[in-house]
């Protein structure tokens, strides 16, 4: 079991860094200057970035109300859900640079 969590972990990093090359490529080429990129932009972050109080807040009360997490373990949580929202992010602008 420990081989496949490594494996995934291992998957999950290397998709994290495509979707950081991904907004990275975007946001400093020459797509995002113009108004269709800032639209672009600001609608990807319009949807993804309210998500990270609402997930830290349902995490907060997995914590609280349902089972104590150790520290290790609401570690790995935030780092799922703050990486997570970066991938949704990327997904996100590639999507609407395909739909405008």
């Amino acid at each position: 079991m420990d081989i496949f969590f490594t494996v995934f972990n291992l998957v999950y990093v290397v998709i994290f860094f495509i979707a950081i090359f991904i907004s990275l490529k975007f946001e400093w080429g020459e797509e995002y200057k113009d108004e269709r990129g800032k639209s672009i932009s600001n609608k990807s972050y319009s949807i993804v970035f309210p998500l990270l109080p609402l997930g830290w807040l349902f995490l907060e009360l997995y914590n609280r109300f349902i089972s104590t997490l150790d520290y290790d373990a609401y570690k790995l949580a935030i780092w799922f859900l703050v990486t997570g929202l970066l991938i949704l992010q990327a997904t996100i602008l590639s999507v609407l640079k395909r739909k405008y």
